[in-house]
């Protein structure tokens, strides 16, 4: 696979990408059956460790159970887990909506995710919208969340800014060009 010889650590599987392989936007029009498609022949490539981005877990905390069996099982050692509602808008989309779910359902679901793992270093990652949304909620994730990250934000500081997020892992952010912010690190 070209990502171990270019000495890539890691592959990130993405419905972003798999959405634009059919020509269709990133607004979960992908199923998750599409998705464990491609990531069973990444799998079936690469000794490297896959991350599924999983966007919003394709539904509520129940679906996010069955996900988190089937993208184990599929080969994937991480997922991230957005707190958009689903069927969600991406991010990227200059004027698309950034609904996002309250605080106690998005920590449901990533509690659900952590219970339903089998392996218990399959990492499950909370990723926030709430940067681009706006700075109309607050609140962390959930207790025994691996790692926590933001896609990218307008504030060149915002990770240091929420006192519920100094002790954590944190993902490198990106900006709002897509570049990794000057002070991304290599997580162990």
């Amino acid at each position: 696979m070209l990502a171990e010889e270019a000495g890539f650590d890691g592959v990130w599987a993405s419905g972003f990408e798999l959405s634009a392989l059919y020509g269709l936007p990133d607004m979960s029009l992908i199923s998750m059956t599409q998705h464990l498609d491609m990531l069973r022949a990444i799998a079936g490539g690469t000794r490297l460790p896959i991350l599924a981005d999983i966007d919003t877990g394709y539904g509520n905390a129940i679906n996010v159970i069955h996900a988190i069996t089937e993208y184990e099982r599929a080969g994937a050692s991480a997922v991230v887990i957005e707190d958009k509602t689903f069927p969600k808008v991406t991010s990227l989309a200059a004027e698309g909506r950034q609904d996002l779910l309250r605080i106690e359902e998005f920590q449901g679901k990533i509690e659900a995710a952590i219970t339903a793992r089998s392996d218990p270093d399959f990492l499950v990652i909370a990723r926030t919208e709430a940067l681009i949304a706006g700075p109309r909620r607050s609140g962390g994730p959930a207790s025994g969340t691996c790692l926590y990250g933001s896609w990218r934000g307008h504030d060149p500081d915002p990770f240091e800014k929420q006192d519920s997020l100094r002790d954590r892992k944190l993902c490198a952010r990106l900006d709002q060009n897509g570049a990794a912010g000057d002070r991304a690190e290599r997580l162990p």
